[in-house]
């Protein structure tokens, strides 16, 4: 009868068995600290042979880590935003604990970011991955100042800082020229929070295509309140910043639509949706009456009846990337500090002419 080899329970075992410090093993399998490629191979098959597996308590207190990793998320998310952050902290989940990693949710806020002061100063992780970067964004700059790796998904606006984005510029010029090819020169946009940065980099996109078709002017107003609606009729292009409620895109509306624009550009699909209730409730059709365009894709916009025309992004791709990347940087595998993905832009119904 074949002997039943006795499992190793523990890392002392190990070090006894093969005569070797319990430090040179936890460095064999931390990946960490200097020693020897024969000793650690060594040490690694002798391990893949006994089955062992690695007590993760064990583990952190030898290689002097929490082997947790946060995510943090804005606390004013709307309904309709919750998909994305959803989508990319699952995939940030499933992505990390192929290395044993565990995710922690936290969330701020543009003016608190005392969760994640506490997070650093009670050591309770080893890395931190902002989901969405303000213009002179709290967190970014108190991360600088502090040894801890972390990385934002989105363009923080600095190349100095670890990010992972989808190519909103690009994938904005594309879906304004769309828009401008069909002729909709007289065309309003409406804009989100003026903060964000994801916002200013699909405006960006914007001015560029329309600088590209010869337009030198694109009206801009800071809030809806300070509209003068006289200015539609001249064929200029409007935007107006810092669209968020249902009220505040009904005012726009109710302000606009007797000036029959030629078409609806929504800085994102939170926008549009609450366009879509508004055109709905007054029996305004698309894209018979007006056309519609979104920078930002979602199910609600691919299975509206009928389909918005939208920038789609990978988001399961963006969270696979910025977990792998925030392993690799904890780790001190190498990394890119500018990741970006293609955002692709899909024509629909809703932006075509009948």
């Amino acid at each position: 009868m074949k002997k039943v080899e006795k499992r190793i329970s523990n890392i002392d075992e190990i070090a006894k068995q093969l005569g070797v410090s319990k430090s040179t093993v936890s460095r064999a399998i931390s990946g960490k600290g200097r020693i020897g490629e024969e000793t650690r191979s060594k040490i690694l098959a002798f391990i893949e042979e006994h089955g062992f597996k690695p007590n993760l308590i064990a583990k952190s207190l030898a290689v002097s880590q929490t082997f947790n990793i946060a995510v943090v998320t804005p606390t004013d998310t709307e309904v309709q935003e919750i998909p994305f952050f959803q989508g990319c902290l699952h995939a940030i989940s499933q992505t990390i604990t192929q290395w044993d990693y565990d995710v922690i949710l936290s969330v701020a806020t543009e003016h608190n970011i005392s969760a994640i002061k506490r997070l650093v100063r009670n050591r309770k992780v080893d890395g931190i991955i902002l989901t969405r970067p303000l213009v002179d964004d709290k967190a970014i700059s108190f991360l600088k100042e502090t040894d801890l790796p972390f990385l934002v998904i989105g363009n923080p606006g600095d190349e100095s800082i670890v990010q992972v984005d989808s190519d909103h510029i690009t994938g904005c010029r594309d879906a304004t020229n769309h828009v401008l090819d069909q002729g909709y020169i007289n065309h309003v946009l409406l804009a989100g929070n003026a903060h964000h940065r994801v916002n200013k980099n699909r405006f960006s996109g914007y001015t560029q295509a329309i600088q590209s078709h010869g337009i030198t002017e694109c009206i801009e107003y800071v809030r809806h309140e300070e509209l003068t609606v006289n200015k539609i009729t001249e064929g200029n292009p409007i935007a107006i910043w810092n669209i968020s409620s249902q009220s505040a895109v009904d005012a726009v509306l109710h302000e606009i639509l007797p000036y029959q624009p030629s078409c609806l550009i929504c800085m994102d699909d939170v926008i549009a949706v609450k366009t879509l209730h508004y055109l709905t409730r007054h029996h305004i059709r698309i894209p018979q009456d007006i056309r519609l365009v979104s920078f930002h894709d979602s199910a609600a916009m691919e299975h509206n009846f009928p389909p918005i025309s939208a920038l789609h992004v990978h988001i399961d791709e963006l969270g696979k990337m910025a977990g792998k990347t925030i392993v690799d940087m904890i780790e001190g595998r190498p990394f890119s500090t500018i990741n970006m993905l293609p955002a692709e832009f899909i024509i629909r119904e809703s932006s075509l002419r009948e």
